[in-house]
């Protein structure tokens, strides 16, 4: 059956100034969300009502991720979801990632969204809610955000913008004995190699960098310096090991520069993001990423081994030219 996208520039009213029937989902991340704990918290929710075959639900992704970072990452006055009608999770992770989503997504069938699509009567998408703390629907509309609509909207009622808090963040790393490829995604307090591979020392044979530095402990010499997080690194193991780093969370939209030629770059993602996807917009510099294991993407000849691309990992990337990348 064909899908039938309704568009109105009338605000629906049917819940208007109402009280917001309560619900309970789980994000993409495993994350609960309950609406009635989060106003008891005193935040205010805003939600975008969306599925994955909507067009301007698409068109809206990216202005509701800035709100999202310019009032708190969800951390602050105001909660931020978008809740789908269809899909599981892998699909609206994809679609999510495709609009340049980083903010908490709810899919329609693990997740539970199309139940709550179905107690709010949405009928219309994209279909917006802001909740006030008292549970009142304050405001419902259609159409695709813009930022300058809901910022708007937000400072109207009282909710200030308010910068994404820097909250510690530890990050869990398994290696296997032999060679790996990695990166890390937080910024912790001393960066020096001698610290932060200080429980793996006796394990770590030695790292290194795509210039040839390198780190060796057991010889005492480190001709790196200190970790920078605008690389990934080689590392050999003599043994299977767990490392533990805790610091600030890195954005998925780091800057990493890549020099001409062969480079190792750390990956910063949030989640696993197929690699053709995720290099897209520098696809016209890229001769070849590989990762440990010899698989590769080569683009000119439209060839994907390596798939998903992963935490804790980096890959070898040959460019063209010098160019900042960034996701």
């Amino acid at each position: 059956m064909k899908k039938v996208l309704f568009l109105s520039l009338l605000f629906l009213q049917q819940f208007l100034f109402a009280q917001a029937p309560d619900f309970a989902v789980t994000t993409n991340q495993g994350e609960s969300f309950v609406l009635s704990e989060t106003l008891n918290n005193g935040q205010f929710v805003l939600i975008d009502f969306l599925a994955t075959w909507c067009g301007p639900c698409a068109e809206g992704v990216p202005e509701f991720s800035e709100i999202y970072h310019d009032f708190g990452c969800n951390q602050s006055d105001l909660v931020v979801l978008s809740i789908s009608l269809d899909g599981s999770d892998y699909d609206t992770q994809v679609f999510h990632n495709l609009y340049q989503g980083d903010h908490p997504i709810v899919s329609g069938l693990e997740g539970g969204g199309s139940h709550v699509h179905d107690a709010y009567e949405v009928t219309s998408l994209p279909f917006y809610v802001l909740i006030d703390t008292s549970g009142v629907i304050l405001y419902e509309g259609t159409s695709a955000a813009t930022y300058s609509t809901l910022n708007t909207l937000l400072l109207e009622n009282g909710i200030q913008q308010n910068g994404c808090p820097m909250l510690d963040f530890t990050q869990n790393l398994d290696f296997h004995n032999g060679w790996n490829l990695l990166s890390k995604r937080v910024l912790t307090e001393n960066e020096s190699m001698e610290e932060l591979f200080a429980d793996v020392s006796t394990d770590l044979i030695i790292l290194k960098d795509a210039a040839g530095d390198v780190f060796w402990p057991s010889f005492n010499l480190n001709t790196i310096g200190d970790y920078d997080n605008t690389k990934g690194y080689l590392a050999k193991f003599s043994n299977d090991v767990s490392v533990n780093w805790t610091g600030i969370l890195m954005s998925a939209e780091f800057i990493v520069p890549l020099g001409l030629g062969w480079n190792i770059i750390p990956y910063y993602a949030t989640e696993s993001i197929n690699s053709t996807q995720y290099f897209n917009s520098i696809i016209n510099n890229v001769t070849i990423v590989k990762d440990e294991v010899g698989n590769v993407y080569l683009p000119a000849f439209n060839f994907n081994n390596i798939g998903a691309l992963q935490h804790g990992k980096a890959y070898y990337i040959k460019v063209s030219e010098a160019i900042n990348f960034q996701y």
